[in-house]
């Protein structure tokens, strides 16, 4: 009867242990800013698209990052609940003082130049029996004005309950200015240290997981920087998953960052050593999903000839990072959806090429002439969705000299750089409509400029926006000619 007990025991413990192994978390820094920070940008939009993600409800776990704006986040939040019933309230947040169990360095929150929350909450499927809002005593530049800290939440993990701890954070952002005593880096380090000596005073059992997750503003791909991280926090190193991305924060091809930042690994979800099982690899993936529509920055009430209103399929300026084990029965084949395709146009009723003539958009003359290739994107860079649908706006990009895109004058005509942009053609298909529009489809586009909505059509050989007459635009076949998936450009720091 003995033999049979610690053999009921010893199975209990093998099922407790790989239920410890399913465990995912998630980091995702949302860009719901301050409208002060953004005016008239679209966040109501965006927050309602990022409701029908299914990918933000696929891990136990989720930590979000820049949660400010009410409304927007408010949407997010709600319909959340749904798959995440238990969560802590948001870092700073006045509404949800009351709702912590502890909140360290009050003063700090009740500062009346602390103008703005911390935006950093942790949601999760299974119960959350501790939560703490801590407040950093060092910040810099725009930051004195944000109530910055981290969340930390004790929850009650799977069937078995087994504790795990989880610190969601934002750490100090490179902004450039306004750091001129220390710098950011030395900012961050310090508010590390306040990080691990706040986990230290909690005296956690080793037996239990210990995840600090969140965009901690630390370049990867900065190794000094990287490494120095990794001993405040005594951290395992990232790990990226065969099928990850290199970047969190995709300047190459994200249209909703800075370029001036260049494209940087700054998101993590990372494992504490003292705290991890033997035997056990973590692993990070970052994945570039978009969003189920195209939707417009500054939203559908301005004039969309507004250079600033471009088309996008970008959710956020950061990606998500999801963390698991090695022994994770979920199945993380998610590839980057990110794609340069690029076309050939050719004239349904004459089956003449569409060439570019001194950066013009002509008809070529004869049917044995070779058409110019183009990229064509959905999005609001060069990269773009695989997906391309009847009625999405799109730009036309020279294919060879990608420096030069459609403009916005009467007659089609490519200009350098993206400033110049402010002609988005709406692509229309007009023969057997699939759900994804496919070579050799037939389609027509849509322009619209200051004095109303016009088709391209074909006048003189030169192509224009010149009539509002359906009937009247110019017939192409789109003709694809290679799809090539892309990634962030990195450029490697020391």
């Amino acid at each position: 009867m003995k033999r049979l007990f610690l053999l009921l025991i010893l199975i209990g413990n093998c099922q407790s242990n790989d239920d410890h192994y399913q465990i995912t978390l998630m980091s995702y820094n949302v860009m719901l800013l301050p409208s002060v920070l953004v005016f008239e940008r679209d966040q109501i939009t965006r927050a309602h698209l990022l409701t029908k993600a299914k990918f933000l409800r696929s891990t136990d776990i989720l930590c979000l990052q820049e949660v400010f704006q009410i409304k927007p986040r408010e949407i997010l939040l709600n319909a959340l609940s749904e798959t995440y019933p238990y969560s802590t309230p948001i870092l700073g947040d006045e509404d949800g003082k009351n709702e912590w169990n502890e909140i360290w360095n009050d003063h700090i929150n009740s500062s009346p130049l602390k103008l703005i929350s911390g935006g950093v909450t942790i949601l999760s499927k299974w119960p959350i029996i501790y939560a703490v809002q801590y407040f950093y005593k060092h910040t810099c530049s725009a930051h004195n004005f944000v109530r910055t800290g981290f969340v930390y939440a004790k929850i009650l993990y799977g069937k078995y309950k087994y504790p795990i701890h989880v610190f969601g954070t934002h750490l100090q952002p490179n902004d450039y200015r306004g750091c001129f005593l220390y710098g950011e880096d030395k900012i961050r380090e310090k508010q590390m240290y306040e990080l691990n000596n706040f986990l230290q005073l909690r005296n956690i059992s080793s037996n239990e997981f210990v995840f600090i997750l969140g965009d901690l503003n630390v370049n990867k791909y900065n190794r000094k920087q990287y490494e120095k991280m990794l001993e405040i926090l005594n951290v395992h190193e990232q790990y990226l998953y065969s099928s990850s991305i290199s970047c969190s924060w995709d300047s190459s091809f994200n249209a909703m960052t800075n370029p001036r930042h260049g494209s940087q690994l700054l998101d993590y979800v990372l494992i504490h050593k003292n705290h991890t099982p033997k035997s056990m690899f973590w692993y990070n993936l970052i994945t570039d999903r978009m969003a189920s529509k195209q939707w417009r920055l500054l939203g559908e009430n301005h004039l969309f000839y507004d250079t600033r209103n471009i088309p996008l399929l970008e959710l956020s300026d950061h990606y998500p990072v999801i963390g698991f084990f090695n022994q994770s029965k979920q199945q993380w084949s998610y590839r980057p959806s990110g794609v340069l395709t690029y076309v050939k146009l050719i004239t349904v009723d004459t089956n003449l090429p569409v060439i570019i003539v001194d950066r013009e958009l002509q008809i070529g003359t004869s049917t044995n002439e070779t058409g110019s290739l183009f990229i064509l994107t959905n999005n609001g860079t060069p990269r773009r969705h695989r997906c391309l649908r009847s009625e999405q706006y799109i730009l036309l990009i020279d294919g060879n000299r990608p420096e030069f895109y459609l403009s916005d004058e009467k007659f089609l005509r490519l200009k350098y750089g993206k400033e110049h942009v402010n002609r988005y053609l709406k692509i229309i298909q007009i023969d057997n409509k699939s759900t994804c529009i496919k070579t050799n489809s037939t389609i027509i586009f849509q322009s619209r400029l200051s004095t109303g909505y016009y088709y391209v059509n074909n006048q003189n050989s030169q192509l224009c926006s010149c009539t509002n007459n359906r009937k009247q635009a110019q017939l192409f076949r789109l003709i694809e000619v290679e799809r090539r998936n892309i990634t962030c450009i990195m450029e490697h720091e020391k």
